[in-house]
């Protein structure tokens, strides 16, 4: 699978997984929703079935002391987008518009325009740190 395709479903699993509890829930969940209608139609009512699941959990958790299952959300929404854009890699455009009207939505109205594509190779003892937004590093 093309690197930007897979960093973009890694993106938009973790986003979504933010979004789970936050205000305006159902605009994310009809913006993902739309796009599955679009490209896979006959999987649009079992993922809208499941985004309200992955909600519940999500919401169960923040209420008791039971395990976080962000990290289960976020791999099993992360395969979800995976998997739609290696059977229709031109859905890309739509998820990236999606997952930007996200950040701006959540950034307290900063707006962030522009693509972003980072790529790196780290060597032998070589170390990478890439961001698109705040990054903080302490290293001793």
């Amino acid at each position: 699978m093309d690197p930007y395709l897979l960093t973009l479903a890694g993106t938009a699993g973790t986003s979504l997984v933010g979004l789970l509890v936050a205000e305006g829930w159902q605009q994310t969940r009809d913006g993902v929703v739309t796009v599955w209608r679009r490209f896979r139609p006959g999987a649009a009512e079992e993922v809208e079935r499941e985004l309200e699941a992955s909600r519940t959990a999500a919401l169960d958790a923040g209420e008791g002391d039971g395990p976080d299952p962000a990290g289960r959300l976020e791999g099993q929404w992360v395969g979800r987008f995976a998997a739609l854009l290696s059977e229709h890699p031109e859905a890309a455009d739509e998820l990236r518009d999606l997952v930007e009207g996200w950040r701006q939505r959540t950034a307290g109205g900063q707006e962030i325009r522009g693509d972003v594509r980072m790529e790196a190779r780290a060597e032998g003892n070589g170390r990478v740190y890439q961001a698109a937004r705040d990054q903080h590093i302490t290293e001793r």
